[in-house]
């Protein structure tokens, strides 16, 4: 048709692509890298290095549960920091630091050198890699939250899928001291340039609102989507709600369980005859289905209550636990490995997502930052009590049975976790 004169066609304006979804991605890239410095991989490490340097078990852990708690104290200044500045020179920092700690691991000769890098390490990964998909999605994403945190999560499922396997095939032909060194130069070529490149603080900064709603769209009453509306507590507000408590205690509950597992799970298998190669199947098998499952979660979480996933996560946890407890058979530690990683793959989606659906995006890395010393000092007692039991009573049996209420009791808590209303602030 030709155009008449003076009139303009109207002009479709082109879709952009969100920049979220980039956050998505290299966030995903460094919880990858970020798998390094779990405990089913520092869990592979435990044999090898204590049989050479005749160190017990509980002196193995002892520096990661120090760095563990230092990390969580440290959160306090980083959560903050994360909601003013970003996370993209923060995780920059801390990607170069946690592959110089591995790449220095390769050269421990001393019992102080092992505490001095574990602490370091840990202290790095607690404060930083741990918070920062829970602190930068809610920023990015209201209605999407819950599948974007779940894409987020899914690099450190690949890397628990990866890295065990990894070092337990480099300590079969080679060394441990290689399979360090291997482990930090991985971190750096994986994630190092992404996150400082592309990593931003929040869509307001480039002319965009959560989900991709495009701020001049923002209030015009047309048929665009209109921005996702929802709560924003401060801190002292956070603080005078009983629901903050009631997660704070689950989290903390969850924490202590599952670092007791993942670190020990590699050891209690073998301890009690099956072979090394199936109890890294085993653990390989968990992230492996969390990854489907944890996508689900993420969606489901959009339309059902948070709160009723994550208790329904931590009573299949409880449950999955008592069955490991009677594991000494590799078909069983296959099982244990599917239903662990099935409770998991629930509960590390939801539980980013439900700080950010009770308390809002704008301080969500300061009200994280607050539960974060009880939370890793939980990270820091698992793998910690689990040894202790171990060395004196020569098995897991006592802590893991203790393991199995805690969950039990966790996911009563959630359910007791009353959503606030500011008001209640």
């Amino acid at each position: 048709m030709q155009e008449t004169e003076g009139y303009r066609p109207p002009t479709r304006r082109r879709k952009r692509w969100f920049y979220g979804w980039t956050i998505v991605i290299v966030l995903s890239v460094i919880s990858f890298a970020g798998g390094v410095e779990t405990n089913p991989v520092l869990g592979v490490f435990q044999g090898p290095m204590t049989d050479e340097f005749g160190w017990s078990r509980a002196i193995y852990t002892l520096p990661m549960s120090i760095g563990s708690f230092m990390g969580g104290l440290a959160s306090l200044i980083v959560g903050p920091l994360m909601d003013r500045y970003g996370s993209r020179i923060i995780m920059t920092v801390a990607i170069a630091l946690m592959g110089l700690t591995f790449v220095l691991m390769g050269a421990v000769q001393e019992l102080w050198h092992h505490f001095a890098l574990q602490i370091l390490g840990r202290t790095v990964i607690a404060s930083t890699f741990f918070m920062v998909i829970g602190v930068v999605i809610p920023k990015w994403f209201i209605v999407m939250r819950g599948r974007a945190g779940a894409l987020a999560n899914l690099g450190q499922r690949l890397g628990q899928i990866a890295f065990p396997v990894m070092v337990e095939r480099i300590l079969v032909t080679g060394s441990w001291r290689t399979a360090w060194v291997a482990m930090g130069v991985t971190v750096w070529a994986s994630s190092l340039m992404p996150a400082l490149l592309f990593l931003r603080r929040q869509p307001e900064d480039h002319g965009m609102l959560p989900d991709g709603v495009d701020i001049r769209d923002a209030g015009r009453g047309s048929g665009r989507r209109a921005p996702p509306v929802e709560v924003a507590f401060d801190r002292r507000m956070a603080l005078r709600s009983a629901a903050f408590y009631l997660i704070a205690a689950a989290v903390s509950i969850q924490s202590f369980v599952t670092t007791s597992i993942h670190f020990h799970w590699y050891s209690y298998l073998t301890d009690v005859g099956v072979s090394s190669e199936a109890a890294v199947i085993s653990l390989s098998l968990s992230p492996l289905i969390s990854m489907p499952v944890s996508i689900a979660a993420g969606l489901a979480a959009e339309r059902v209550p948070v709160q009723r996933l994550m208790a329904v996560s931590y009573y299949f946890m409880a449950a999955s636990i008592a069955l490991f407890l009677f594991t000494d058979n590799a078909l069983l530690s296959y099982a244990f490995g599917l239903l662990f990683g099935t409770a998991t793959g629930i509960l590390f989606t939801v539980m980013n997502i439900i700080w950010a659906d009770y308390f809002g995006r704008a301080s969500i890395g300061g009200i994280r930052g607050m539960v974060s010393p009880v939370h890793m000092f939980s990270n820091s007692m698992g793998p910690l009590a689990a040894a202790w039991s171990h060395d004196l009573t020569g098995s897991y049996i006592l802590v893991f049975t203790i393991s199995a209420v805690l969950s039990a009791v966790g996911g009563t808590l959630i359910l007791l976790a009353r959503r606030p209303r500011l008001t209640d602030g």
